[in-house]
């Protein structure tokens, strides 16, 4: 009876440092082919609560992205639908729903882009690796 207390207190710091975080973040690099900068980076994170937020970097160069978090990104946020085995990121900006609307697949690895071609069937257009 005396060990009562410390036994309830040892079992609850237990379970709150056994705690996950169930976000999923997937990174993309690659060169961007724009007249400012020759190299960007990607960052998206898909939250438990069905949104997501868009951080994207851009470098001058190959060699600067593994310093990425240094700069300031661009944020953008949206909500996640389910169409089917794919899932489509809706962005919105100020709280109003914006044009871009994304087809992708989720794994626990990779995060795959889709664009449908003239035939109207879905190819893979980027491939973003979780980390």
């Amino acid at each position: 009876m005396k060990y009562t207390l410390q036994i309830l207190i040892l079992t609850f710091t237990s379970l709150n440092t056994f705690g996950q975080n169930s976000d999923r973040t997937y990174l993309r690099h690659d060169h961007n082919y724009s007249t400012a900068y020759s190299y960007g980076i990607t960052e998206i994170t898909i939250h438990s609560d069905s949104t997501f937020t868009w951080k994207s970097w851009n470098v001058n160069n190959k060699k600067e992205w593994k310093n990425y978090k240094e700069y300031e990104p661009e944020i953008s946020i949206g909500k996640i639908t389910r169409n089917g085995e794919y899932y489509i990121l809706t962005e919105y900006r100020n709280g109003n729903k914006t044009d871009f609307n994304w087809t992708v697949k989720l794994n626990d690895r990779r995060l795959n882009f889709y664009y449908p071609n003239k035939n109207e069937k879905l190819r893979i257009s980027a491939k973003y690796k979780r980390i």
